[in-house]
């Protein structure tokens, strides 16, 4: 079956208007800097194609019909929408741009720069509405069909089609309670460490494998007492403030005031081996050039690296 608007020539809709305006061949050509015969042309192809004589002659001109009148204020509509989509050198602002975007994180990397990006967000947009969901294995595909805007991730390799920008280093450190019972103790040992469980929130990188994070854990020293690894941080958090347990994850959750005020961190001075050490902000390229995905990119991006600036101009107060 063919597809009715297969049929219409966007020309006609513009001759359509211009001649609902004039109700003149003559001045509608004039307007379309077309000749009288190649008008009336057009207008005969209109009637062909909606099926009616759209105007009567009259003494007064062109008279149109009730089916004209009706189809008057959709066209415009119409025209209206698509002059304003195709026109590029309107100035894109933020204030008045009213659309969704979504947002696909790690569960730890949203605790760092996501609230400042977020706090911006809406007071130079408030009319944006954000959608901030967990990552899974297919943000690539997501963000290929547009029902992803951005993806946060710590993959270091993308594709050809793909756009990826750092956004901050990550760093394994430890953590604590306030009050555990090496929250004192300056320079913690290996020794000191493995009297304790360990649990870890990291960044999977969807090619991770379980003996990946054998490997890594076996250079921390501890393998035979990591019993939980997890990208829920908040609940790695609840289950660290309720016990003895210790943590491994990114320098970086300490800049969150949720963290800093309940737990500390100690510098893991081992050799570990970790295939991630940084997080980037990936978009397809097909956004590369639209106004409101150049604005939510910088403005992701300059939200992390003021933690970062932050965290090398005063570095990491909780530490001991």
């Amino acid at each position: 079956m063919q597809d009715p608007l297969s049929r219409i020539d966007l020309n006609l809709l513009v001759a359509y208007q211009v001649l609902m305006q004039e109700k003149n061949v003559t001045r509608a050509a004039e307007r379309l800097f077309v000749t009288q015969p190649a008008m009336s042309k057009t207008l005969n192809r209109l009637r062909i194609l909606l099926e009616d004589e759209l105007f009567v002659r009259s003494s007064h001109g062109l008279t149109p019909t009730p089916k004209t009148l009706k189809l008057e204020r959709p066209v415009n509509d119409i025209l209206s929408q698509l002059t304003e989509l195709m026109v590029t050198n309107t100035e894109f602002d933020p204030a008045n741009t009213a659309e969704t975007i979504s947002i696909g994180t790690l569960g730890a990397s949203a605790s760092v720069g996501m609230p400042s990006f977020i706090n911006k967000l809406r007071t130079q947009a408030p009319k944006l509405m954000l959608l901030s969901q967990n990552l899974d294995t297919s943000y690539e595909d997501r963000l290929r069909s547009g029902s992803l805007d951005f993806a946060i991730v710590a993959r270091k390799q993308h594709g050809d089609d793909f756009i990826a920008r750092k956004l901050m280093d990550i760093h394994p450190v430890l953590y604590m309670r306030n009050d555990h019972p090496l929250a004192s103790v300056k320079r913690i040992t290996l020794e000191q460490r493995r009297k304790y469980q360990h649990m870890a929130v990291y960044f999977p990188n969807f090619e991770t494998t379980k003996e990946d994070m054998q490997k890594l854990f076996a250079s921390f020293g501890i393998l035979s007492n990591v019993p939980f690894l997890s990208t829920n941080l908040l609940m790695c958090l609840e289950t660290l403030r309720e016990t003895d347990m210790l943590m491994i994850a990114s320098d970086r959750l300490i800049d969150s005031n949720l963290v800093s005020d309940h737990f500390v961190l100690k510098p893991l001075e081992d050799d570990i081996n970790l295939k991630i050490d940084a997080l980037s902000l990936v978009q397809h390229v097909r956004t590369k050039n639209s106004p409101l995905h150049v604005y939510l990119a910088n403005l992701i991006i300059e939200s992390f690296q003021e933690r970062d600036c932050d965290n090398d101009e005063h570095g990491h107060s909780k530490t001991n």
